[in-house]
């Protein structure tokens, strides 16, 4: 099985002028996918970010390695070159098999199940569809999946809906020796030392924002125990990662595992600095966290602020306020860490006054960082 991360990051960042801030990762996702397959069957990942010319390196790839199976996972941005570099493997190696899946595939099923190039489709938390594919003797009982009826019709059939997974716990960890680690490097924007590895501790999100798509992990907040949290860390150092990056859609949710998870890396005396890039509910923190945080190893906690204007944040069910705003990242610079802002415009009830106001409200701000999406 031959999986492929598309070249998001020159698709989504390089031509932008934020390029300097370029995140650079192993795909989590194609590493947590492949952890699941890779003690039974032979594994290979091609990352087309870290090459001049994908299409000539995919190709290259399938002669080499010669797969039954090419997968892949799109979101949004990524969908159009996925599509595009499925459909020419289609053309060039009819025979293989391909699967997609991700945030986009999820979404808009009925509209991406109509290209040819996939042979199937993964609907939500699809961690086990290509095991369960490869082992099954009758598609139609893989859950979560789109197929073709046949070769010939086009016709597109449906399996039930696939259920979350209920203990995080009995996954396995991600196979980063799929990986040449020292080819990723992040700028001091957003890291101390490299290569960083991502972790995610939790899946889930209990709050409904209305701009926020929870189709894939919904909205029951499912977790690993602070134990096997700080054993999966403590295997990404030994696999060669020198930083760690948390993003959890919710990381705090539940405070005390938060802060449990803080103590058992203390407990074990591990050396490594770590951040919660995704971003933390400013409503959710207390400044024993921070001060653990810290004392762990965390040189920088990100907030989902999203607007500095209280109108937009009730008009988008955020339920957070101006006040805790400011509370939770005084909180954080007080206990001596770097703070990253993430701010959304556009969103719903926005005026060219708001947009002003967020603006405003991030300037006043203790911000190291304040980052403007649309």
């Amino acid at each position: 099985i031959l999986f492929f991360n598309a070249p998001s990051r020159r698709t989504v960042y390089l031509t932008t002028n934020v390029k300097v801030g370029t995140p650079s990762y192993p795909s989590l996702t194609l590493a947590t996918l492949a952890g699941n397959l890779i003690t039974k069957h032979n594994i290979k990942i091609a990352d087309l970010d870290l090459v001049p010319n994908f299409y000539e390196s995919i190709f290259n790839e399938i002669r080499d390695f010669k797969p039954d199976m090419i997968a892949a996972s799109a979101n949004t941005p990524d969908y159009f070159t996925v599509r595009d570099i499925m459909r020419r493997i289609k053309e060039k190696f009819p025979s293989i098999k391909t699967v997609v899946g991700g945030a986009h595939i999820t979404a808009l099923p009925e509209e991406t199940s109509k290209e040819n190039c996939f042979d199937f489709l993964a609907i939500g938390e699809a961690d086990t569809v290509i095991p369960e594919l490869i082992s099954t003797s009758s598609v139609k009982d893989v859950s979560g999946i789109i197929y073709r009826k046949d070769t010939y019709s086009g016709e597109r059939l449906f399996t039930s809906k696939r259920k979350l997974i209920e203990d995080l716990n009995t996954m396995p960890y991600p196979a980063w020796s799929l990986f040449t680690l020292s080819e990723y490097r992040n700028s001091r924007l957003s890291s101390r030392k490299n290569p960083v590895g991502l972790i995610e501790t939790s899946r889930g999100c209990a709050f409904q924002c209305n701009f926020c798509n929870k189709l894939i992990f919904g909205t029951e907040y499912r977790t690993k125990n602070p134990k096997r949290v700080v054993d999966e860390m403590e295997y990404m150092l030994k696999c060669g990662f020198k930083e760690i990056h948390i993003i959890d859609d919710s990381f705090t949710q539940d405070i005390g595992r938060a802060k449990e998870i803080c103590i058992e890396i203390i407990r074990r005396n591990l050396k490594f600095p770590w951040s919660s890039f995704s971003g933390v509910r400013v409503d959710m923190i207390d400044f024993e966290f921070f001060q653990l945080a810290k004392k762990s190893g965390c040189w920088q906690v990100a907030f989902g602020i999203e607007s500095g204007d209280q109108h937009v944040l009730d008009k988008v069910n955020k339920k957070t306020t101006l006040s805790q705003i400011e509370n939770a990242v005084k909180l954080a610079k007080k206990a001596g860490i770097s703070t990253f802002g993430f701010f959304v415009l556009a969103l719903s009830g926005e005026t060219e006054q708001s947009m002003k106001r967020t603006i405003e409200f991030a300037c006043k701000l203790p911000l190291d960082i304040a980052k403007f999406d649309i």
